[in-house]
């Protein structure tokens, strides 16, 4: 079984994906009926439990669930924006877990929206080197211990505008490398350390859904400074640009969704932090590729899915992406361009509040294949 379908089922996949139920864009409240005369929100709790299978983790359990619903007084109120609190935890055969907890809650009228999550996890991550470039031979596996934390406290300027402070800690130590004598004394975050920053987060939400757009945009921009000042063992900056697109198709039924995503960070940025195709928890970035196959400072990805409905509450996706890694001395987002493409299926678990679970199946052109299993879109 392809190790990319291993990472792309770590608990965080389905979790953290659910956890952007949170921020559901609110329906259009022109001629709508009062809010006295509307239905009470009805609280949902959902539970996942898996189990998977990889060489680095032999056998792994976990379960994760999360409580989605409005602030108290706001249960009436189309305009407010389900909450959600959640959390997930993991254990292995071989002694390796992961648990994380957080929320994302807005208060009414969608005023003030917190964004939170912690994570500590004991658990393996391959390195393959640096560049676009990177060999699957030069594989290197890194234990370690990470503790991260996300805090985003937005406040509600326009109608689908938020903006606020955003913080940011990433710690990994007890760093144990398969082969160390491969890694230079040099490296950032060779050794480990804190990352620590502290900036502005700039969400521009139009969506009709979150979890399952057909309309709408997303504008999300995230600038950090990791900073000495702040803690952290790293002076980088770091900015996020995610912007999506969703346009319906036959009547309605289907979607055309769009994405360009670019990440960027300053020459200091360690290794545990970089740019990196795939994605560690929602599997968003080029689906189905191990997470860290290919890292460097910057990255820049544009992908495209169809999503058509087959029937009842079934559907399917077809999907490409084409994006890279670069910024390490001598790259370019050019060299080596990766490309992925595949399908996948959909079933609705919630045709009241539509949240799908998928299975997507990945080829690309650099050798690489997986299954990536979520809740949610891609993106």
């Amino acid at each position: 079984m392809p190790v990319a379908l291993m990472r792309s089922m770590v608990v965080g996949s389905l979790l953290l994906g659910l956890a952007r139920v949170a921020a559901a864009q609110a329906p259009d409240s022109s001629g709508a009926p009062a809010a006295d005369s509307l239905p009470a929100y009805k609280r949902k709790l959902i539970v996942l439990p898996f189990i998977t299978y990889s060489p680095e983790t032999a056998w792994q359990f976990g379960a994760g669930g999360g409580l989605q619903y409005k602030w108290p007084g706001a249960e009436r109120d189309p305009e407010t924006r389900p909450s959600f609190f959640f959390g997930a935890g993991t254990y292995t055969t071989k002694g390796q877990w992961t648990a994380s907890v957080g929320t994302s809650l807005l208060t009414p009228g969608n005023r003030w929206w917190l964004d939170a999550r912690l994570a500590g996890a004991y658990y393996p991550l391959v390195y393959y080197g640096v560049g676009p470039e990177a060999l699957r031979a030069d594989s290197n596996r890194m234990d370690n211990r990470l503790i991260r934390a996300e805090v985003k406290v937005l406040r509600r300027v326009a109608r689908d505008l938020f903006v606020g402070p955003y913080y940011r800690l990433h710690s990994y130590f007890d760093i144990d490398w398969q082969y160390p004598s491969a890694i230079p004394p040099t490296l950032q975050g060779g050794d480990g350390g804190v990352s620590s920053g502290l900036g502005v987060s700039l969400s521009l939400d139009a969506r009709n859904s979150i979890t399952t757009p057909t309309r709408g945009h997303l504008i999300l921009v995230d600038l950090l400074q990791n900073a000495g000042a702040l803690g952290s063992d790293f002076d980088y900056g770091y900015l996020l640009v995610d912007a999506r697109y969703y346009l319906p198709v036959r009547r309605g039924r289907d979607v055309l969704a769009l994405n360009l995503y670019g990440e960027f960070n300053g020459a200091e940025v360690p290794i545990q932090a970089m740019s990196m195709l795939s994605n560690v928890t929602t599997q968003e970035l080029m689906r189905g590729i191990y997470y860290g196959r290919y890292r460097d400072r910057h990255e820049v990805v544009a992908q495209a899915d169809y999503r058509g409905h087959l029937k009842g509450r079934f559907g399917y996706v077809l999907f490409g992406a084409a994006g890279n890694v670069f910024g390490s001395p001598g790259t370019r987002l050019t060299d080596h361009l990766k490309l992925t493409y595949g399908a996948g299926l959909r079933f609705n678990v919630n045709p009241a509040d539509p949240l799908n679970l998928r299975v997507d199946f990945t080829l690309s052109n650099f050798g690489e294949s997986g299954v990536t299993f979520g809740a949610t879109e891609a993106f």
